[in-house]
């Protein structure tokens, strides 16, 4: 993919299979996949839009999530035993299956080509997992800390804000990674839901570019790499607290 993104249409009609590339060629000449892509396919809105979306997911998902896998953890309620063990049942359903009853009431909502509908949409699909990874970090904080900010007049939303969460920055950096990732990948939803190229993500203008037979395939392959690139820049970075919060809770002591 990303060999054939510096190649001309000449060379890949000449010999497909050649992943060397010429460094002969001029700067201009060379990227010129990825000014096309930004130029003339408007790719630098696409990404504003995904990042938009992705980091809008993270901050909703973890406004939501983080009382809620608290609540689990902590808090005694009817139905914390069910709420606990079934929080990922929606991950029983096939995506394909939710996408036909939400096509239906987005489009009477008004809510497609929107990103407030794939907000939504990203949220529901994120927010479970979210919970069921922090409620494991948060039964391994000592109690006797929550007790003591009590003692000390803190609220539960005190207490949350001041303890809970400076204590769980590692478990809280994976699960925005992780739902940051989900969202910036996804196509089902965003195939379903957006027609418009001005609301296109990343991922679905990938995908509205290989409707075009005329479209060259280094172009296609260019607009590959720029979903690609970024994610895995992030992913390498962040990925020491990927591993620390996935493992966090499991050995308590």
């Amino acid at each position: 993919m990303f060999v054939t993104s510096f190649k001309t249409q000449a060379a890949l009609l000449f010999n497909p299979l050649d992943l060397s590339i010429s460094l002969t060629n001029n700067l201009t000449e060379t990227f010129k996949s990825y000014f096309v892509i930004f130029n003339t396919y408007d790719f630098g809105r696409y990404i504003y839009t995904s990042s938009i979306v992705s980091i809008g997911t993270v901050i909703i998902t973890l406004i939501f999530a983080i009382p809620a896998a608290y609540a689990v953890a902590r808090l005694n309620f009817f139905g914390k035993t069910f709420l606990s063990t079934s929080i990922l049942i929606i991950y029983m359903f096939p995506a394909i299956v939710l996408v036909i009853p939400l096509y239906t009431v987005f489009s009477q909502l008004g809510l497609r080509n929107s990103i407030e509908g794939l907000l939504i949409v990203y949220t529901a699909t994120t927010l479970p997992v979210a919970i069921y990874m922090l409620q494991g970090y948060f039964k391994s904080i000592p109690k006797e800390i929550e007790d003591a900010g009590l003692m000390d007049g803190q609220n539960w939303f005190g207490i949350i804000i001041k303890i809970i969460i400076p204590l769980s920055l590692p478990a809280i950096a994976s699960v925005a990674l992780y739902v940051f990732m989900i969202a910036w990948n996804e196509f089902l939803f965003s195939l379903m839901f957006l027609d418009n190229p001005k609301t296109f993500t990343l991922s679905r203008a990938i995908n509205h570019l290989t409707g075009d037979a005329e479209t060259p395939r280094q172009y296609l392959m260019a607009g590959s790499v720029v979903v690609t690139l970024p994610i895995l820049l992030i992913f390498v970075y962040f990925e020491k607290y990927l591993v620390s919060g996935l493992t966090a809770g499991s050995v308590k002591g």
